[in-house]
């Protein structure tokens, strides 16, 4: 089994190490030329961005074939979930594939503009993680298939998010700051998956930014920060380690 991920602040790689299989980096092969995969099982697991399935991850199921005997993708989300899991396969059925099974997984929100980190940390237990990711391991093992049918709400929700809030259209690096806490270490330059912050004398961000947030809630020293952020309080998934997620995103594979 092939499980394809796409992590900032670690949410969907835990789901994906929990599920188990050969994990693979979306960001570390999707300027790969061979984009044909095959195996029995395949799967792809990706966090949801402003109810939607986000930028980097719609390019590259755009861009691939997954040959397998059955197929499924799982979408990580805090709040509004929107109609990702339609879009998702929408995408794969224009590309010549689809998933066999859908599902999302209830986590934690760690939007900076939108939530206080310290607030929705408190809500998590309640959300009872495991159990959903228990389920849906159920399900795979059975070869269970499932299809996503959203509400109207939440398609509503997507819709917003893309026609008025614009997230997805915004130079989102614009919006951070660097505090005077910075030391230049580089851990954002290595946890970014696109390769968009640099470093010299200074921190710098280029208008690539997908939106991730990854270098905001990895920087050491809280350094890191959006002009609209709700909370100090950064955030890691307990069961993904930083080292874990610069092997993820590092564009220089050698380090």
């Amino acid at each position: 089994m092939k499980i394809f991920y796409f992590t900032a602040t670690g949410n969907s790689l835990a789901v994906a190490k929990k599920i188990g299989g050969e994990l693979i980096s979306i960001p570390q092969v999707k300027l790969e030329e061979n984009q044909v995969y095959k195996d029995d099982v395949i799967g792809v697991i990706f966090p949801t961005y402003g109810c939607n399935v986000p930028k980097y991850v719609k390019s590259f199921l755009e861009n691939v074939k997954f040959e397998a005997e059955y197929t499924f993708a799982i979408g990580t989300y805090g709040m509004g979930k929107g109609n990702t899991m339609e879009i998702a396969q929408a995408i794969a059925k224009t590309h010549g594939y689809s998933f066999d099974y859908l599902n999302m997984v209830l986590m934690l929100d760690n939007c900076q503009p939108q939530f206080d980190i310290s607030k929705e940390i408190k809500k998590l237990p309640a959300k009872n993680v495991d159990e959903q990711i228990d389920q849906i391991i159920k399900d795979i093992e059975n070869r269970k298939t499932q299809l996503f049918k959203t509400g109207f709400g939440d398609k509503i929700g997507t819709w917003l998010c893309e026609y008025v809030l614009t997230i997805e259209n915004e130079d989102f690096a614009k919006k951070y700051y660097i505090d005077e806490n910075c030391n230049l270490c580089g851990t954002c330059t290595k946890v970014c998956p696109i390769g968009n912050v640099s470093i010299s004398t200074c921190i710098e961000f280029a208008s690539q930014c997908v939106c991730c947030q990854a270098c905001i809630h990895a920087c050491p020293k809280q350094a890191i920060h959006l002009k609209r952020e709700r909370s100090s309080v950064r955030w890691r998934n307990q069961n993904v380690t930083l080292k874990e997620i610069i092997k993820a995103n590092n564009q220089n594979k050698s380090e």
